[in-house]
């Protein structure tokens, strides 16, 4: 047992030398070098109608803040409510991603998660 708690507190000593250094900052004016948008129809089948953001007006960026947001304005017809999706262009195995959010959809039906 007492070996099994030194090699614990080894381990996590380890965990806690970890030295993370920042590979890529997709903040504010930054962000569309690490992301597209996704203008497809919605692969798990919902009512949505995924648009660019650049030319919808559901994209933002300004003071180093970037928003992305859905037509709240209009009634939803054909493929559905227009929204933005972004895809990342770069692909993890593993990562520390850190992200702040100003603001989130609370957790209601149909708003999040999508």
């Amino acid at each position: 047992m007492f070996a099994q708690a030194i090699v614990l507190v080894v381990y996590l000593l380890q965990l806690s030398l970890a030295q993370y250094a920042l590979q890529e900052d997709y903040s504010g004016a930054n962000f569309l070098s690490g992301f597209s948008f996704f203008t497809e129809d919605d692969p798990t089948e919902g009512y949505v109608d995924y648009v660019d953001g650049a030319s919808s007006g559901l994209f933002s960026q300004s003071g180093g803040t970037v928003r992305l947001s859905v037509d709240s304005e209009n009634v939803a017809t054909g493929r559905g409510r227009k929204s933005v999706r972004v895809t990342s262009k770069a692909s993890y195995n593993h990562a520390l991603i850190v992200i702040d959010v100003g603001h989130m959809p609370a957790n209601i039906c149909g708003v999040w998660p999508a």
